[in-house]
Parts: structure tokens; sequence; C-alpha cells
């Protein structure tokens, strides 16, 4: 009797579960175009952490001495994004009681992996900004654009329209903060408060008229 190489198995096998990725992620996008878990109210929460975020390393770090500013900026700002990943959390998983859904499922799953490598990749840039502050100066919230907007963009793909027009209006944004003149008199600073605060409210407001809250 004819016996299958076991390669040939473990192909077929592979293709099989490949295919069932593919019909959870089709089957999430299809129930998500009518009946989202994103909350409006979470982006408007993030979006006024950022700018809590951005007024305080206006108020508490521009006096402080170096080094210990560095560590201040830090701490605050791994606070900011503790803080957002918190709130979307709870936000969103009210947002999934109304509507009948979970927000531990493979879906959710699905997106956590396509977020990760961007927000790594903004944690690797603020320790290394820590430790050489004058290397990038400044431009750091630049970076932290271009990485969100990867995060963004990388979830994008496996969820409705508005989260792309996000993902693609803060690499724009991160492009130009890179870009700004230092005599043109717009610091990275106040960049970093129209985008992570400004972007996130109007986003907010949007998804919660739209898709509620």
């Amino acid at each position: 009797m004819y016996q299958p190489e076991q390669p040939v198995f473990r192909i077929v096998t592979s293709a099989g579960e490949a295919e069932e990725h593919l019909r959870v992620i089709r089957q999430a996008m299809e129930r998500s175009t009518r009946h989202s878990t994103f909350s409006g109210l979470s982006g408007i929460a993030v979006g006024l952490l950022a700018l809590a975020g951005c007024l305080l390393t206006n108020l508490i770090l521009r006096s402080a001495p170096d080094p210990l500013w560095r560590y201040l900026f830090f701490g605050l700002w791994t606070a900011v994004l503790g803080s957002a990943l918190v709130a979307d959390y709870l936000l969103t998983k009210r947002r999934a009681r109304q509507v009948g859904k979970g927000v531990r499922s493979p879906y959710a799953r699905h997106l956590i992996r396509a977020a990760a490598p961007g927000f790594l990749a903004a944690l690797a840039i603020t320790i290394f900004y820590v430790l050489n502050p004058s290397f990038i100066g400044p431009y750091i919230y630049g970076f932290w654009m271009l990485c969100y907007a990867a995060s963004v963009l990388a979830v994008a793909q496996y969820s409705v329209r508005e989260v792309s027009i996000l993902g693609w209006a803060f690499m724009a944004a991160g492009m130009v903060t890179l870009l700004l003149p230092p005599t043109l008199g717009i610091g990275p600073r106040a960049v970093m408060a129209l985008t992570f605060g400004g972007f996130h409210i109007v986003y907010g407001v949007w998804m919660g008229y739209k898709y509620g809250w």
C-alpha cells in the first residue's frame, strides 16, 4: 500500500491551518463592519491622556536636571502609554458587551500580533533616546508617530476603514515632524500634542458617532 511521505502531510496540515486563520479573520472583519467593538470613548480618552503627557512634560521636565529628567521622561510616557492601554481595554470591553462580543478571541490575538512590532520599535528608540538624548533630540516624537503609524496600519488590515485613515494620518505627521526646520518655530512636542491628542480625539468622536460609544 502506498504511504505518503511525512513532509507532504505536514504541508497539507500547514495549509489547512492557514485557511482556518484566514477564515477566522474574514468572519471577524465581516462582523466588524456591522457591529464594531471600537469605542469612541476610547479614542477620546487616549487623546486626553496624550495631551496630559505633553502638558506634564512641559511643566515637570523643563526644570529637571540631567540625568534625572531622562528617567522622569521615560517614566512619564510609560505611565501615559500604560494608562492609555488600560483605558482602551476597559472601554473596548464595555463596547464589546454592548454588541454581544468578547475582547479575548482569535481575532483580538491577531490584532495584538500585528501591532506589537511597531510598539517594540518605539520602545527600543525611546530607550536609545534616554541613553543618548542629544543624538535624537526632540525629534523622538516624530519617531513615535512613525512607529505608531506602522502599528495602526498593520491593525487596519483586519479592521474598519477609519483605522487605516488614522494610521496614514500619523505616518504623514511623523514624516512632517522629522522634516520640520528648527527656525519654523513649531516644535515636535506641539505636533505630538496635535497628533496623539487631537487626532485621537477627532477619531474617537467620529467612531463614537458612527459605531457607538
